[in-house]
């Protein structure tokens, strides 16, 4: 599938900022999953980009307006052909306990995703839960399915009532959330259980199209989540939707959680308040050109 992807970011200050900077995470993965055939981003006020890659290999694009200022907006556009996915995980015969001694020689590359984090943290009550569901001696395949099919059947996915601040505590006690939410909470029970994962920020196709039933999915960016299989790979699970990984998700970073990949992220001096808009759309074509 072939998607045009419009992504803008506006800032409007209570008074003119004297300078800002920011740090953009918007440029879609190159990865055996995704082709990007063309990425462009636009800023207002007008000011040069410079690029690096960060420590988890995402492309971050940084900017700087050292003048006086009272909006400034981003416009990240990408045409991204995504691929189809292969079944890497079904095929896997072994238990909880044999992939954890499995990934073991991989442990120094792989520490940073084996520990807790900002928003994946591990607590007692986790560790519990994470037994229960991923327990040592089940088929690794079959709890890993299990457990992206509990998280879909046992949080409902509302917009509103959590921010990326709320904690995994409260997500477990409101049983609701959003994409970012069930996310964390499956890094953390899926570290719990010795096994390393990952977060993924990106973007969904929500909405339904020739047939294929919508998803649910924020309108700004998507979250899920990748668990580092035995055989070397990431596989990719949406327990947001109850699904794999597909051609409909579009890859932007890959982190220990939110935190490493936030789509933008910066400061700004002179002004007391800012107003954030974000507008994405995501729509499917068969050209290759950069949407208008």
């Amino acid at each position: 599938m072939i998607f045009n992807i419009v992504h803008t970011t506006s800032y409007e200050y209570s008074a003119p900022a004297i300078e800002s900077f920011t740090e953009l995470r918007v440029r879609p993965r190159c990865s055996n999953l995704q082709i990007i055939h063309r990425h462009l981003t636009e800023v207002t006020p007008r000011a040069e980009l410079e690029e690096f890659i960060d420590y988890y290999g995402n492309t971050v694009e940084c900017l700087s307006v050292p003048y006086r200022h009272k909006t400034l907006s981003v416009t990240s556009r990408s045409t991204v052909e995504t691929l189809a996915h292969k079944d890497a995980l079904t095929g896997l015969d072994l238990s909880v306990s044999e992939a954890v001694r499995l990934n073991w020689p991989h442990r120094r590359e792989l520490f940073d995703f084996l520990m807790p984090s900002m928003h994946a943290p591990i607590t007692p009550e986790l560790e519990a839960l994470s037994r229960e569901l991923l327990p040592s001696s089940g088929s690794f395949a079959e709890r890993i399915l299990h457990l992206n099919h509990y998280i879909y059947k046992n949080f409902s996915y509302v917009p509103g009532v959590t921010d990326v601040r709320t904690p995994i505590s409260e997500v477990l006690n409101k049983r609701q959330g959003v994409c970012q939410d069930f996310a964390h909470l499956m890094i953390a029970l899926i570290r719990c259980a010795g096994l390393p994962a990952r977060y993924v920020s990106g973007y969904i196709e929500t909405e339904p199209v020739d047939e294929v039933t919508g998803l649910a999915g924020a309108t700004a960016s998507h979250a899920w989540v990748e668990v580092f299989l035995p055989s070397g790979l990431w596989l990719g699970i949406d327990p947001t939707n109850d699904m794999m990984e597909g051609e409909r998700h579009v890859q932007l970073g890959v982190g220990r959680d939110y935190n490493d990949v936030s789509p933008l992220r910066g400061v700004f001096k002179g002004a007391e308040r800012q107003r954030l808009s974000v507008v994405v759309t995501v729509s499917r074509t068969t050209g290759r050109s950069i949407s208008e």
